[in-house]
């Protein structure tokens, strides 16, 4: 049930209407930020009263709205969709009431739920614990210290340390920029589009006034095959998603204005860990080494 690709973090809300065109202001209805990866399998359905065995993590609290008489069941439906979009295991009922518009005579029904993940299906792979940052250096043809970053469990920068000048630009610039985490940016502003359960367009508006629009495209698995972002001011930009024949993200391109820029190539050890990820510059003649990252991880204990 696992799937052990880095950082695929895409979980967002979803709504009866998740199929229309327009877009919908984002709500962040998470009650942990440990990362847990959307995914297409079948939700269990638990009702009030009823708790699962198995030992969990309650990754967030769902509500689906609905016309009057829309089908009980239609409900649960959209609420398993919202939980699969978490990366949730399970959904918990919790109940259906009738609400009221104060404005007018209008009513609809809500269903409220919360969606948990199984302890045991936990992915240690979107857990990194610390990172140490390397810059290639052509004089030497070797590889220096730049930044050594540790993380708590939910991905939040625990401590961070500069080994030379300019690290945290070079950092932000060449990995900061492109990392799962800061694509799926949360915060005022931002709106989004899904369609099955996955985000296929987000936009960020600031006093009235587009500032970036994202599309996301995924292959026939499902999985994220490319995001194309657009910048009201800066440069157009595109990431391309390759995987291996097991299914782990093998390496990504990124252009800038339709030009090369950089790439990245991703290695992993026994476990399933991306170990070591390393950077290229395109944006030359020929292909450099840039930049090489290696991780640890949080195991489930220490969690």
């Amino acid at each position: 049930m696992k799937k052990t690709v880095l950082f695929m973090l895409l979980a967002g809300a979803v709504s009866l209407s998740a199929c229309s065109p327009s877009l919908h202001p984002e709500a962040d209805e998470r009650l942990t930020k440990v990362p847990a990866q959307p995914h297409g399998y079948e939700i269990e359905v638990f009702f009030a009263g009823e708790w699962p065995r198995e030992e969990y993590i309650k990754l967030a609290a769902l509500e689906t709205r609905g016309g009057e008489n829309v089908p009980y069941a239609y409900m649960i439906k959209n609420l398993q969709d919202k939980a699969r979009a978490y990366g949730a295991d399970a959904v918990v009922i919790q109940e259906k009431n009738v609400v009221s518009d104060v404005y007018t005579t209008n009513t609809w029904s809500a269903l409220t739920g919360v969606a948990i993940k199984y302890k045991k299906y936990l992915d240690t792979n979107l857990l990194p614990k610390s990172q140490q940052v390397e810059m290639y250096d052509p004089t030497t043809g070797a590889f220096q210290p730049l930044i050594s970053l540790a993380y708590w469990p939910d991905g939040e920068l625990k401590a961070k340390e500069e080994l030379r000048e300019n690290a945290a630009f070079i950092y932000s610039n060449y990995i900061g920029s492109y990392t799962m985490r800061y694509l799926q940016e949360r915060g005022p502003g931002w709106s989004h589009r899904m369609q099955e359960s996955f985000v296929v367009e987000r936009e960020l508006h600031r006093d009235g006034m587009l500032q970036k629009r994202m599309e996301y495209d995924y292959d026939t698995a499902r999985r994220l095959k490319q995001i194309r972002i657009r910048n009201v001011r800066g440069a157009s930009e595109e990431i391309n998603f390759v995987y291996d024949e097991a299914g782990r993200l093998s390496q990504r391109t990124i252009l800038r204005s339709g030009k090369p820029y950089i790439e990245e190539v991703y290695h992993y050890n026994e476990a399933g860990q991306a170990y070591e990820v390393q950077v290229y510059n395109t944006n030359l003649p020929e292909k450099q080494p840039l930049l090489r990252s290696t991780y640890t991880y949080y195991t489930l204990e220490e969690i």
